[in-house]
């Protein structure tokens, strides 16, 4: 991403911030976050794999939703360590709170933080994650030094994003929709949700940032979602904040044929009872020297 002007990076800002905490984005959060997470359980398994988490961490993560995977991460730093869940409004994160408790973890705490300006004195943490936010921060290397700030020496930064645009889950709902409703020429300095399927460019951003031993692998793990092509595709139509606008310019006639491609398209992913498909996303880490 180019450098561009602050005010634009305040409407990119103002733009997540409707996106992702208004009513209905969280509403539909709460409504499938069950079989989302399990859907992405390999990505979150990623995270916690590459923060190399042991017991009596403290750590931060950021963007973390209804609480994946920072409800995992606390289950794996135990009662001794602590786990701080952000998320840009209280509405995502209100869930995964609740959903703490009814797991009696009592190692974590919610705030509501914006990762340009973290709320936490330097050298608070000793690992901080983020599961698919990362490429829609605003600011990202000022984002990442920020993450550099509240670490400990020797702490580490652990990110999965997504990889290619080119994925079966994709292809098989909004690259069929594109068929049939045009979409609006993307701001090419805007940050968006494939971005780092770019080969290297998480990498080059955590070294610009002033990480070490940076590392960037990418990986494929596999999404299951146990229900119908038609379930698949009521919870993308909720819980895919930037897709939203593009849906609802379809008229009724044309969402009736889009759709009918759609669903033709996932039962060739499913087996009756579960679609499977492969997911490429990236695993990022650095250290704090």
């Amino acid at each position: 991403m180019s450098a561009p002007d602050p005010a634009k990076i305040e409407r990119f800002r103002e733009k997540l911030r409707e996106e992702w905490t208004d009513e209905q984005t969280v509403a539909a959060w709460r409504k499938w976050q069950g079989p989302l997470s399990a859907f992405t359980r390999g990505a979150t398994a990623a995270v916690l794999e590459a923060a190399q988490l042991r017991p009596g961490m403290r750590v931060l993560d950021l963007a973390s939703g209804v609480g994946d995977p920072a409800l995992s991460i606390a289950e794996a730093v135990g009662p001794s360590g602590h786990v701080v869940a952000t998320d840009l409004g209280p509405g995502m994160i209100g869930l995964a709170e609740e959903l703490a408790k009814s797991r009696g973890l009592r190692n974590m705490e919610f705030r509501v933080a914006d990762v340009g300006a973290l709320p936490f004195p330097d050298g608070s943490f000793d690992v901080v994650s983020c599961r698919f936010g990362v490429m829609f921060f605003p600011e990202q290397v000022k984002a990442f030094r920020e993450c550099r700030r509240v670490l400990k020496p020797g702490g580490r930064v652990s990110f999965v994003v997504w990889g290619k645009r080119e994925q079966p889950f994709l292809g098989a709902t909004i690259g069929v929709l594109m068929k049939y409703v045009e979409a609006p020429t993307p701001d090419p300095d805007a940050p968006h949700a494939f971005m780092f399927g770019e080969r290297g460019l998480l990498e080059s951003r955590l070294k610009a940032a002033g990480f070490a031993d940076v590392r960037e692998e990418v990986r494929t793990v596999t999404g299951r979602w146990e229900g119908t092509p038609e379930d698949y595709w009521q919870q993308f139509t909720e819980v895919a904040a930037p897709f939203r606008p593009l849906i609802a310019k379809l008229t009724p006639e044309t969402r009736a044929k889009a759709e009918a491609e759609i669903f033709a398209g996932l039962r060739k992913l499913s087996d009756g009872k579960v679609i499977t498909m492969p997911l490429e996303i990236v695993i990022g880490t650095g250290v704090k020297t």
